[in-house]
């Protein structure tokens, strides 16, 4: 027999209030268990980057730190944060109470193992879904690891990961292919196609600025809020400036870096700042308003030889799936674009907006 327990997920108040991230009270306990940042975080699962960035983005969320960092004493809980795990606890244990656990008998004979992939890509909201409902109904065990599109693909060509996740404009911008063409071969990987998404500005809701396209961000001095170096964001987010002339030492804010799209839409919400450049679906979450500037095409590289092995092909499947479709049409500025296809480098890379607008 397998328990099963009812557990806590807080949402802020409100119609559609974001929740917080499950991997939080995780590891806001073990931090408080007295584990440093580096092992509580490899307790939940994170690096060290990510987990520190998910701190940061759940307390711009609250508008209030949960935990205390300080040279030479290590991190520790703040009062809020010792709260939220206290209240939580005492809650699950009420809840408990009322209504006890679940028995689930077991199934008459054991599943198969799982085929298991390891994925360096560009944070995205659908790859999420893909990790958490899809590849497990398709016998995948996705093992994903959020890094920037350079830092996933240098992941991936030094033999890291299995896949490497990374996304590129539609629209034409001289020069903005070349810093993924360097970790590419035609003749050593092969491209699979995954989806097509808006990119823009996120801004407050209402647009109380009423910023209309990006030279606002420096006419009328707006704090702005950047997804980190290497990012394919921050990549797609510098060619608009330089095409549009705008020096980005103009931007208030545009060293202060997030990331993930979704913590760059709850600094925000939280009033902390007041735009950014990300995907549509992250503003929408958060309740932001939203400029589209840009689509994009998002790929998976795998290596020539892996492309017809049992992984990779239950893999395409999953994508191409009328589950996997279904979650893309949940996701607003998401669309499916031949997703699970092999692509073409000349397809994969090409900019016409053709398909985009076909499946838009």
């Amino acid at each position: 027999m397998t328990n099963l327990v009812p557990m806590i997920r807080w949402h802020v108040l409100g119609a559609g209030g974001p929740a917080l991230d499950a991997r939080l009270l995780p590891l806001l306990a073990a931090i408080d268990g007295g584990a440093n940042l580096g092992a509580a975080v490899a307790q939940v699962g994170l690096s060290y980057r990510h987990g520190w960035g998910l701190l940061h983005a759940q307390a711009a969320l609250l508008g209030v730190s949960l935990v205390d960092m300080q040279r030479g004493k290590g991190v520790s809980l703040t009062v809020a944060g010792r709260q939220l795990l206290q209240l939580t606890a005492a809650a699950e244990q009420r809840l408990l109470r009322k209504a006890g656990a679940i028995e689930i008998a077991p199934l008459p004979h054991t599943a198969a193992e799982p085929l298991r992939l390891s994925i360096h890509a560009s944070h995205d909201l659908a790859l999420i879904e893909l990790r958490e409902r899809i590849a497990p109904a398709f016998g995948l065990e996705l093992n994903l690891e959020f890094k920037g599109s350079i830092e996933a693909l240098a992941s991936f060509a030094a033999g890291h990961a299995d896949l490497a996740g990374f996304h590129v404009p539609l629209g034409s911008h001289p020069g903005a292919l070349v810093p993924f063409r360097r970790w590419l071969n035609p003749r050593q990987h092969r491209l699979i196609a995954f989806i097509e998404r808006e990119q823009g500005m996120m801004l407050p809701p209402g647009n109380p600025a009423h910023v209309r396209g990006l030279r606002d961000l420096a006419d009328k001095q707006l704090r702005v809020v950047n997804r980190q170096r290497g990012s394919g964001t921050r990549l797609l987010f510098d060619q608009l400036l330089h095409e549009s002339g705008i020096d980005h030492g103009a931007l208030r804010g545009y060293s202060n870096e997030e990331f993930t799209h979704l913590a760059v839409a709850a600094t925000i919400a939280a009033g902390k700042a007041d735009a950014g450049f990300g995907v549509k679906a992250a503003a929408l979450q958060y309740g932001l308003a939203f400029k589209s500037l840009e689509r994009e095409r998002y790929l998976l590289a795998c290596r020539s030889e892996a492309a017809d092995k049992p992984a990779i092909r239950r893999l395409r499947h999953a994508l191409a799936s009328p589950q996997m479709l279904q979650v893309l049409k949940s996701l607003p500025g998401y669309a499916g674009a031949n997703t699970g296809s092999l692509l073409t480098f000349a397809r994969a890379f090409s900019t016409s907006r053709d398909s985009a607008r076909k499946k838009a």
